[in-house]
């Protein structure tokens, strides 16, 4: 049987801003995740203002847990997208320190993520994901109900000389 049913949009936009989909990009997430990993279960998103809800339902050794993290100033620079980890919890809402924190994304993802636990930046590497010429920064983020909105600031499109064909 066909289905008639259309998914929404993930990411919507006009000339100066982008909204993300909480919802779609939980559903995205659910669908990818196990590609990659057994113990992460699902991942929940919420957000008010310019800080951003994670709470993350695991599975160490076949025992759930939940953990949680509060991200603030979400910034897009240079290719880096950061923020800064205001509050992380572990089980039974218990505080983690952001070195534990530091210490298991360095062995989950090297290269990609790094948390400095000293100011609780966290850094996530996507230079290798975007084009080097796409020069674009993020000048506010902030949640309105299911919506992530992501407010862009100047930016440019550097030409590659050594792909573009002289006459």
């Amino acid at each position: 049987m066909s289905s008639e049913l259309a998914a929404r949009p993930l990411v919507a936009w006009d000339a100066f801003s982008l909204r993300l989909d909480l919802d779609m990009l939980e559903y995205a997430v659910g669908r990818l995740l196990p590609r990659y990993t057994q113990e992460i279960r699902a991942v929940r998103l919420a957000g008010e203002g310019d800080v951003l809800e994670i709470r993350v339902d695991v599975a160490f050794k076949g025992l759930p847990a939940r953990l949680g993290a509060r991200l603030a100033e979400l910034r897009l620079r240079r290719g880096f997208l950061g923020c800064r980890v205001e509050r992380l919890r572990g089980p039974l809402g218990v505080p983690v320190p952001l070195g534990l924190l530091a210490m298991a994304l360095r062995r989950a993802a090297p290269g990609l993520l790094r948390l400095d636990a000293d100011d609780g930046i966290l850094l996530v590497d996507l230079r290798e994901h975007l084009p080097n010429e796409v020069s674009v920064g993020v000048r506010d983020v902030r949640c309105e109900g299911r919506w992530l909105h992501i407010d862009l600031a100047p930016g440019g499109l550097t030409p590659r000389f050594d792909t573009v064909p002289f006459v």
